[in-house]
């Protein structure tokens, strides 16, 4: 365990770039107590509302709660909830680079009573970056690359990680020595080759792969084959309460099982795993240990309520839970 916490303490000299879709996290929270007259649904009266960087500017501030500085490369436009996202993610001290296309600034807004989530509703556009900003996109990375272990890719589907962004980044990666990881979304599966490591949820390898997982056997076949199609490194298929499987090139899988004591929310948790496991891999952590740390980091999380990130003290206090749950050392 002593290991693990001197990973802990070295995760702030990690040098990420995060590049992914931007937006906006709206809470809203309140109680029920009618139903409307109007029509039968619930009536919320809210009484308190959060507001949170979302999507790949949540795993910005995840970075940035473990006292790293990353640089985030997106979408962001000048609207005003462009400008109140820009605000949030400059006090928590993060590099921005936002690029403007004329779409509006991605919000999710979320209708929460009694600690469950009543409605969601989205303002977006899920168009394609166009060719000529993601261009952009990268011109910026190849200028800064030599200054960062590696890229982390935050896709939730909105348009910003394409296919030509894809090959451009994971070529200059190579290139450069450096890493680049993946939270992937099901439309551009298959386009992650020769990346890192890759962490699909059990849905998505399911669908991406087109096979039904309802078994071990079924779940390695599945982690196996995803290797073998995007020539990746590593596999890490996060599987809720059953876990993490990691799978290795060597054929290795191993199973971590998972350590929250309370779920309440999974908002987010996503990108808090993707942002603890690159951190950790960013400074010479090796897979397996990195894997821990990302999913003791997600016991936090799903343990608090809205889009959450997790610090270094609570990482290293919940470790010991976590080392006798998942019997590592």
């Amino acid at each position: 365990m002593n290991n693990l916490i001197d990973t802990i303490d070295r995760l702030k000299n990690a040098r990420l770039i995060v590049i992914g879709d931007l937006m906006l996290d709206i809470f809203m929270y309140g109680n029920v107590e009618r139903i409307s007259p109007e029509a039968p649904v619930p009536v919320v009266t809210v009484d308190k509302e959060q507001i949170m960087p979302g999507g790949a500017a949540n795993v910005a501030a995840n970075l940035s709660s473990l006292g790293i500085k990353p640089t985030l490369l997106g979408v962001a436009s000048d609207d005003d909830s462009g400008r109140q996202l820009k605000k949030i993610l400059k006090d928590l001290d993060i590099n921005g680079k936002y690029f403007e296309d004329g779409r509006n600034t991605i919000v999710k807004t979320r209708i929460i009573a009694s600690n469950q989530q009543v409605v969601r509703f989205d303002r977006e556009n899920k168009d394609k970056l166009k060719k000529s900003i993601t261009q952009l996109i990268i011109d910026e990375v190849v200028k800064i690359i030599d200054e960062y272990d590696g890229i982390v890719l935050s896709d939730y589907g909105k348009g910003v990680i394409t296919k030509y962004l894809i090959e451009n980044l994971t070529a200059l990666c190579k290139k450069k020595g450096k890493i680049i990881t993946v939270d992937p979304k099901l439309e551009n599966f298959r386009l992650y080759k020769n990346v890192t490591c890759i962490t699909p949820n059990n849905r998505e390898a399911s669908q991406a792969m087109g096979m039904e997982i309802n078994d071990e056997e079924s779940l390695i076949n599945c982690g196996q084959k995803i290797l073998k199609l995007l020539n990746c490194e590593n596999v890490i298929i996060t599987r809720g309460q059953e876990g993490m499987s990691l799978f290795f090139r060597d054929n290795t899988v191993k199973n971590i099982p998972a350590v929250a004591k309370e779920v309440f929310d999974v908002t987010g948790a996503g990108d808090t795993v993707i942002s603890v496991l690159s951190a950790a891999l960013a400074v010479g952590t090796d897979l397996r240990k990195a894997a821990v740390l990302a999913n003791t980091a997600a016991g936090v999380v799903v343990a608090k309520i809205g889009t959450a990130t997790v610090t270094t003290d609570e990482l290293k206090n919940n470790l010991p839970y976590s080392v006798k749950m998942m019997g590592v050392v």
